[in-house]
């Protein structure tokens, strides 16, 4: 399950969008405050959108814990630089570093559901938009 979530992971950090299919069910789900959804179809956007905002975006995997019954817990850490237009907004030149925590479940092989927690408030105040 650790390949699973490192590959995931990856994927934020190389804008590999085109990948999410290979790490989730075909009918998963998303969900976080500001979007929900098919995974696949939601996380396209955000692995993009989050590109194009912050083109020196990166995701660290700060521990990530399993429990007996299959569900994975994966505490995160982003950083980077807003250089591109962010929800409406023009670019403010200032770096983030937000943590987060993922609730994961998994079918066989793949991603099952994301249930994603971060403080979208701190987020916006780091760029200034609060």
């Amino acid at each position: 399950m650790k390949e699973l979530i490192e590959h995931y992971v990856s994927i934020w950090n190389r804008n590999g969008a085109s990948e999410l299919e290979e790490v989730f069910t075909e009918d998963s789900k998303y969900w976080d405050s500001v979007q929900s959804g098919n995974a696949i179809e939601v996380l396209s956007g955000a692995v993009a959108g989050t590109y194009e905002s912050f083109p020196d975006v990166k995701f660290e995997i700060t521990q990530l814990t399993v429990n007996p019954d299959g569900q994975l817990f994966l505490e995160w850490k982003m950083t980077g630089t807003n250089t591109g237009e962010f929800f409406g907004n023009p670019p403010t030149g200032r770096s983030v570093e937000i943590k987060g925590l993922d609730a994961i479940s998994v079918e066989g092989n793949k991603i099952r559901e994301i249930r994603s927690f971060y403080d979208t408030g701190l987020f916006n105040q780091q760029l200034g938009l609060q």
